[in-house]
């Protein structure tokens, strides 16, 4: 496994040199930010990785043209503004509109189902293991993003946000009932 080296100008953001998807991180524990950005800067299909520590410093990046996600992975738990709150705040920009994971410790399907009420397009209980992370942003990402770069397509007077949860929501719940034992 290659590991491009972190930015040394900018703690907050890794720039590939290939061309690829510009990937907002919201994370406020340091060890986890590092390992999901690392997983991040890894993938082939990312470019750039832009971290905030909080909801309040990542909708101030996109507030102030900082940063222009084509994705965005949250956290649920952080100080200041935390990710159900980041996740209405920006899915009340329809136009600014971009997908955004739920990457979480909570294992709460009550959590995952306030997110997806919230405009998220999918949510991870955060893995374990090292390689776990690796494989379930890799998963999210090609999910949604199949081509890196390329628009999602949608029918004519649908968002690709509608798009999104309709597909991902049929997948949600057939994780919640696998692993939770329901019908």
């Amino acid at each position: 496994m290659s590991m491009q080296p972190l930015s040394v100008d900018d703690p907050t953001t890794t720039q590939l040199t290939s061309p690829g998807l510009c990937v907002l991180a919201v994370e406020d524990d340091e060890a986890d930010a590092y390992l999901i950005r690392r997983a991040l800067a890894d993938n082939p299909m990312v470019g750039k990785v832009v971290h905030a520590c909080d909801g309040l410093e990542a909708l101030a990046m996109v507030n102030n043209g900082l940063v222009k996600p084509d994705l965005a992975f949250i956290d649920l738990r952080m100080p200041r503004l935390d990710g159900f709150e980041l996740l209405v705040a920006f899915a009340d920009r329809p136009r600014e509109g971009f997908p955004m994971v739920v990457l979480t410790s909570s294992a709460s399907p009550g959590d995952a189902i306030r997110s997806r009420l919230r405009s998220a397009t999918r949510v991870i209980t955060k893995p374990t293991t090292i390689t776990e992370l690796y494989t379930v942003l890799k998963d999210a990402i090609e999910a949604i993003c199949p081509v890196a770069g390329a628009p999602l397509q949608t029918r004519p007077g649908h968002s690709p946000e509608y798009l999104l949860m309709g597909r991902e929501s049929q997948g949600l719940r057939r994780a919640t009932a696998n692993e939770d034992g329901w019908p």
